[in-house]
């Protein structure tokens, strides 16, 4: 008990009056209990701690956000919030960036987390405004991109009783796609419930966190509080591999007859893709990137002699692949519709942080649960040790430039027969961005079926400083336009480049005005089929009575044709739609002088449409209601 009151004096939580009324009470004479209280008082505060006295919840928040270096909150807010939207007035230095769907500022929180790679922070109402937010937070969440989600809620007074969007339980709606979702309920710890979401959300493998904010929490007072800064709570140590695991991985390695080395989704966001490229050269290894259902950002450098893109099924080689790393944590399978895309007998190493992708649909020979661009860095510290086998390395790197080979003159074929495509082959249009915008653009994309032509035809290189890729591998679309405003503002001095399908793009349109709200200059492509293609084939593959009559049902976006430009207008941009081939190069131009100019620019692009069902243009415009 009197250690109790003793903790809550020390914290603020007690004032002295308080503290002094409750010793006498417990038997403690006054002149005593006065001395004590001196003495507790005169007890130095932790050397760095930032200690506030008579401050309000929303306060607090606003103070813990300036040691953790935030510089922006995104947020669409409501009554709750009020206290903490209240308190950023005396805070100019944090700059409150509105959008109007919460979908939309937690995929621009997600944006900006990844390309900055430090916390992001969202600000959102009641359950109501987390169910929007929840298919974007699924998004951060496969992605560990760091985020932390503060919702406001209704005061605990009205819990139960049924109030106006009560928040009871509110934080088991997103606690499967959280690293943690929790409440903050007394004004005395909000400062240390926030420090523990920033904490948890940013060491790796990181992710969103989820803070639940009563509204009188939030409005509430403590006499006293004490905020522990950010860098007396992340450790920037990473965990590094065991010593026998590093060498076991490089002796494999370099007995290898064929090695394969496959570029993960740990590599984009926490590094190791030079370190790969390294390996790669002393090898004479392929180089894959990770499989394409996996949806991983493409970094590894496209002009590597040894790469291939992403892996769209078994990699043809003349010589078996014996050994297989895996760097960086993948959702890759160990076969794709019954064929295998690693030859089963293959040692297969693994290294990774994500635990639930670790050989989770594969077994693994070697499995080291590291950060990989330190182990990569191990191993290769211990082949410089051993003296390369010159001959074998050329003749593993002569099968693997000729996988490359063989790779881009097929791209080249398909990019010359689709050239004059009308509509627009998606591989032309691809490959147009790719001669014109920035060699360092970021390229944040969400192309569905679109995808698979960027990933082709654009090329990155991320360890060169070369061109960034961004995409969401969470599934819920609308991520792309919200995102890469959210890019934008982390990196505010790189070309922007949003290439999006038409269905994803009006998922999430509304993001168009943030966009112009503050001047954030971008180049947003659509890459528009008409439709929801994806689902036109899977009901293809599907071979049932779609197929049999045509009838594709919940397809078609074709009538009424969707004005995408003219929405992007009405928010205040300008854009264009694009139909012929010849007129793709003037569009583009157009779009880059205008994102030079400081504005976003829309280019809606008519492409052509794919596989099976292309050709069918039925679609549902019958309800008996409406008929006449």
């Amino acid at each position: 008990m009197l250690r109790d009151v003793f903790r809550e004096f020390l914290s603020g939580a007690l004032s002295r009056r308080k503290f002094l009324r409750t010793l006498t009470q417990m038997g403690v004479g006054v002149a005593a209990a006065g001395q004590i209280a001196d003495v507790v008082a005169a007890v130095p505060e932790p050397e760095n701690d930032l200690v506030l006295k008579n401050v309000s919840g929303g306060h607090i928040t606003c103070e813990t956000l300036r040691l953790w270096d935030v510089k922006y909150v995104f947020g669409n807010t409501g009554s709750y919030e009020a206290p903490f939207v209240d308190a950023l007035v005396d805070f100019p230095d944090i700059h409150y960036v509105l959008g109007l769907q919460e979908g939309s500022v937690m995929a621009m929180a997600d944006g900006y987390a990844r390309i900055t790679g430090q916390t992001s922070f969202v600000n959102i109402h009641s359950v109501t405004g987390t169910a929007n937010a929840l298919g974007l937070i699924v998004n951060a969440w496969a992605d560990n991109s760091p985020v932390v989600v503060s919702v406001g809620m209704s005061e605990r007074s009205g819990e139960n009783l049924g109030v106006f969007t009560e928040t009871t339980k509110l934080e088991t709606i997103p606690e499967l796609f959280t690293k943690l979702s929790f409440i903050s309920s007394r004004v005395e710890n909000l400062g240390e419930s926030l420090r523990r979401a920033f904490r948890l959300a940013s060491v790796l493998p990181s992710g969103p966190v989820f803070l639940g904010v009563p509204v009188d929490v939030w409005a509430g007072k403590t006499e006293k509080t004490s905020l522990i800064p950010a860098q007396r709570t992340v450790s920037e140590r990473r965990i590094s591999p065991q010593r026998a695991a590093v060498e076991q991985a490089a002796e494999w390695l370099m007995a290898a007859e064929n090695p394969l080395l496959i570029a993960g989704a740990e590599l984009p966001r926490w590094g190791g893709l030079a370190e790969l490229a390294k390996i790669s050269d002393q090898l004479g290894a392929t180089v894959s990137g990770d499989t394409s259902a996996s949806r991983s950002s493409m970094g590894f450098p496209s002009h590597h002699p040894h790469y291939l893109g992403a892996m769209r099924g078994p990699i043809e080689a003349t010589t078996p692949f014996d050994v297989v790393l895996i760097a960086g944590a993948s959702r890759l399978s160990l076969s794709r519709g019954g064929h295998p895309l690693i030859p089963r007998n293959a040692r297969i190493i693994e290294i990774g942080l994500r635990e639930d992708h670790l050989a989770r649909n594969y077994p693994a020979d070697l499995l080291i649960y590291a950060h990989a661009e330190v182990t990569l860095q191990k191993i290769i510290e211990v082949m410089n040790g051993s003296a390369p086998d010159r001959a074998k390395v050329a003749a593993i790197s002569r099968q693997a430039e000729a996988l490359k080979e063989q790779r881009q003159t097929s791209l080249k074929r398909v990019l010359e027969s689709a050239w004059d495509s009308d509509p627009i082959a998606p591989e032309r249009l691809a490959a147009e961005l790719n001669h014109t915008i920035a060699r360092n653009a970021i390229v944040v994309t969400e192309g569905a079926t679109s995808d698979a032509p960027i990933w082709d035809y654009i090329d990155f290189d991320q360890p060169g400083g070369g061109r960034r890729h961004l995409i969401s591998s969470g599934g819920s679309l609308g991520w792309c336009l919200g995102a890469a405003i959210g890019t934008k503002l982390g990196a505010p001095d790189k070309q922007v480049v949003a290439l999006v399908g038409d269905g994803s793009y009006q998922f999430a349109v509304q993001a168009l005005w943030t966009a112009k709200r503050f001047e954030v200059p971008l180049i947003i492509v659509i890459f528009n089929n008409l439709g929801y293609q994806a689902n036109r084939w899977a009901l293809s593959r599907h071979k049932g009575r779609a197929t049999e009559t045509g009838k594709f049902i919940g397809i078609s976006l074709d009538d009424p044709q969707i004005d995408h430009v003219g929405i992007a207008r009405s928010y205040g941009l300008d854009g264009e739609q694009v139909n012929k081939p010849q007129d793709l190069t003037g569009a583009i131009n157009r779009a880059l002088a205008a994102e030079s100019a400081g504005q976003a620019y829309v280019l809606d692009v008519i492409i052509d449409r794919r596989g099976g069902g292309r050709d069918v243009n039925w679609h549902e415009n019958y309800l008996p209601e409406f008929s006449s």
